[in-house]
């Protein structure tokens, strides 16, 4: 899993910057690859990593999915050959075995590093894969979002309180989540016009945003 990591946390680290934001998914991507163990016989995997930062960089700021289906594509090809995808021994081993926390200890590094990537992406390029969902359901249902800003800042802290959920096998504090969102939300969509669009809004984006979290916890 450690080249699925290199990619989520290449696209993650792109969309977190302001500026040089494929420079910075170039570096990780390199970078990454180099510190997990990345060889001369996996160079074409830098190649196909870098294609996918361009897109995912240059579809977010077009409000496209070329990027999100290329990621989608990507990350299931990793998952897919990832018993036969070997990168070698990585550099960083000898140092995360020495890491004195004791949660770590038999976690294998390239889990520790999908956490790491899955954490990454889900910080706000995950919010572009919600942003596309909402805009399939329609331009006026994405509008809502103008009104109701405190999703994008929510979103991000519910993937990742989800995720440490859903992988500490703590599943009813996931329905907290939900109860506390609802009753945060229950104000605003209260005051909803007869059109529902808040609503809408609310409802499609928290459920896109959970579904993000949970679909990495098969992968651990």
């Amino acid at each position: 899993m450690s080249a699925l990591a290199v990619l989520l946390a290449a696209v993650g680290m792109a969309d977190l910057v302001r500026r040089w934001k494929v420079v910075t998914g170039l570096v990780v991507t390199v970078a990454g690859l180099l510190l997990l163990g990345g060889e001369w016989h996996t160079v074409w995997l830098s190649l196909v990593f870098a294609v996918v930062v361009v897109v995912w960089v240059d579809a977010a700021s077009h409000d496209s999915s070329a990027g999100v289906i290329l990621l989608s594509v990507a990350s299931l090809a990793l998952v897919v050959v990832s018993g036969v995808l070997d990168l070698g021994e990585a550099p960083l081993q000898d140092w995360y075995d020495d890491l004195p926390i004791p949660r770590l200890q038999g976690v294998p590094l390239d889990r520790a590093a999908l956490g790491v990537g899955v954490v990454l992406f889900l910080a706000t390029a995950a919010n572009v894969v919600v942003r596309r969902v909402l805009l399939s359901t329609g331009p006026r249902v994405l509008a809502q979002g103008d009104e109701l800003r405190g999703g994008r800042v929510l979103g991000p802290l519910e993937r990742w309180f989800v995720l440490a959920c859903a992988l500490s096998g703590n599943l009813a504090a996931i329905a907290v989540v939900v109860a506390a969102k609802g009753i945060l939300r229950f104000p605003e969509i209260s005051r909803d016009r007869t059109d529902g669009l808040r609503a809408e809004y609310v409802l499609v984006g928290s459920f896109v945003s959970w579904a993000l979290a949970l679909v990495f916890v098969p992968l651990f």
